[in-house]
């Protein structure tokens, strides 16, 4: 294929086989990473005969994302959800803004003012309120405003919590079993949960959330140890935040990608050198395929390869065995705190880079207008 640069003379659209994956592919060799830089210089293969230049309808064709596996959980189970998904045809600026988006730029609820009436528990105030703020609210951030600097809290910006816990002394055991009793039979409320968060309606929030009333995503984490006689009482708001911010306003516990593997034979590694391959790598990458008496190995899962190198390491099977990442093919993993399913992670972070990209395009003329004029 051929087309004109903008001086008219032909140019390929198509790279030699060797110069093309080095383009396109990280080579994992035995000792080091090779060729790992994303090369993006539109005349860095002009003395080729060859334009490298964005091509907007080349990326159109290309570009697409599949969904390998979205395990969303029941309500009971909210905030263990998790996706796998590629991203095919971007590259490594682009896939992190998505990763660093969805860490810390998408909005989700949570704890940020405590008002403490009582606190005689062995934990400190501003301790007590740090852990409290850690814990993730189940609500849908979306059917929330930013509560406005200095603007007044409402309940289209605000969720209420309060916490009143007590411990006593149990009467109910026996003195005789005292010693060998569990706290939780010695005392009455020794322990204080996630669970004893009560959400106060605000306003209509009562009839918009009858369905699915809110409380926190987990209800066993541990906020405080009490004995007889000591109590905690609060209220707390809630209101949204970045995790840029704050980590507590983060909605994954954590978002990564990695390149796809590609593995490749230069040669055919059969019968005892297969057996021992197989031996050799320890995320069950390969398998043996059957072709009449020849028992010959074969590449079965490479997604599950981590490129380990274990494969490589001896000098048999270096030079017969091809380790690459392809470079603009993004294996994204993301699992959610809870606010949100973890597929709706990712389409938020693309509204996000979205409205960036906006209010860059918004600031893009004027500023034009005054480098020229200047």
């Amino acid at each position: 294929k051929k087309k004109c640069d903008h001086l008219g003379v032909a140019v390929r659209m198509s790279l030699p086989p060797k110069l093309k994956e080095i383009r396109d592919k990280v080579f994992v060799e035995r000792l080091a990473l090779k060729h790992t830089s994303t090369i993006t210089d539109p005349n860095v293969f002009s003395s080729c005969g060859v334009d490298n230049s964005f091509d907007l309808e080349h990326f159109k064709k290309n570009f697409r994302i599949n969904i390998i596996r979205n395990e969303e959980k029941s309500q009971s189970e909210a905030g263990e959800d998790s996706i796998e998904f590629d991203v095919i045809g971007i590259d490594p600026p682009i896939a992190n803004a998505f990763r660093r988006i969805m860490i810390a730029e998408v909005p989700t609820m949570a704890i940020e003012k405590v008002d403490v009436y009582q606190n005689t528990s062995i934990v400190d105030d501003q301790v007590l309120a740090h852990r409290i703020g850690l814990v993730p609210i189940n609500v849908d951030p979306r059917m929330f405003e930013f509560l406005p600097k200095d603007g007044e809290m409402s309940e289209t910006n605000v969720l209420v919590f309060t916490l009143h816990v007590v411990c006593s002394r149990n009467p109910n055991i026996d003195p005789n079993d005292f010693l060998l009793a569990s706290n939780d039979q010695r005392y009455i409320n020794s322990t204080v949960l996630s669970s004893d968060l009560k959400w106060v309606p605000q306003g209509n929030q009562a009839e918009t959330f009858a369905e699915n009333p809110i409380r926190p995503v987990h209800e066993d984490i541990i906020i405080a140890e009490l004995r007889p006689g000591q109590e905690i009482e609060l209220a707390l708001f809630c209101h949204l935040g970045i995790g840029k911010d704050h980590a507590k306003w983060s909605p994954v516990q954590t978002a990564y990608y990695r390149l796809m593997p590609e593995i490749s034979f230069s040669e055919p590694i059969e019968d005892v050198e297969a057996d021992e391959l197989i031996s050799k790598c320890p995320q069950n990458v390969f398998d043996i395929e059957e072709i009449g008496s020849i028992r010959r190995a074969v590449v079965s899962r490479p997604r599950q390869c981590t490129m380990c190198r274990e494969c490589i390491r001896e000098t048999g099977f270096e030079d017969r065995i091809r380790l690459r990442r392809i470079k603009n093919h993004f294996i994204f993993t993301v699992e959610s705190v809870g606010m949100y399913p973890a597929e709706d992670i990712f389409l938020e972070a693309v509204k996000v880079l979205k409205q960036k990209c906006a209010e860059l395009q918004s600031e893009l003329p004027s500023d034009l207008m005054e480098t020229d004029s200047s």
